[in-house]
C-alpha cells in the first residue's frame, strides 16, 4: 500500500468511498490538504485535515473503502500526518472508531454536546501529541 498527497484526480473515486460511508463525515477534500492510501491500483481510503494553529492539526474527515477496511489503510494515513499534535471529534456512539483512535494513541480530551446531526449525538473530541 502506497500512502500519498491527494490530487483533484482523485475526487471521482473519494466520492465513491464518501457514498458507501454514510457514518463518516461527508466533507470532501477540495478545499483541505488531503491524503489518498492506494491498494491495488485504486484509491482505498483518504484523510482530509486542516491547520489549525502552526503544529496543531484537526482530522476533518477519514473514510476507507468497504472492500479495503480492516486492512490497515486508517493505520496508515494516520502514520503520514504531518508531525503535529492532532486533533479529531467522533460520534459518542462510535466505539469502533474510538478504539480504533485509542490504539493509535489518541486520549479522549472533551466532549460537545449534540454536535452532530441525524442523528443528535455529542462529539468525543480525541487528541493525539506527537
Amino acid at each position: 500500500m502506497d500512502v500519498r498527497a491527494g490530487s483533484p484526480a482523485d475526487f471521482p473515486q473519494i466520492r465513491i468511498i464518501l457514498d458507501e460511508s454514510p457514518e463518516a463525515s461527508q466533507w470532501m477534500p477540495e478545499d483541505y490538504p488531503f491524503l489518498v492510501a492506494i491498494r491495488d491500483g485504486q484509491v482505498a481510503g483518504f484523510l482530509a485535515w486542516r491547520e489549525i494553529v502552526p503544529e496543531e492539526i484537526e482530522i476533518l474527515n477519514v473514510a476507507v473503502a468497504r472492500r479495503f477496511r480492516r486492512c490497515g489503510v486508517a493505520s496508515a494515513l494516520l502514520a503520514n500526518l504531518p508531525k503535529a499534535t492532532v486533533f479529531l471529534e467522533v460520534r459518542e456512539g462510535n466505539s469502533a472508531a474510538r478504539a480504533f483512535y485509542r490504539k493509535a494513541g489518541f486520549t479522549e480530551a472533551g466532549l460537545r454536546r449534540a454536535y452532530y446531526s441525524h442523528p443528535t449525538e455529542g462529539a468525543i473530541v480525541m487528541r493525539l501529541q506527537s
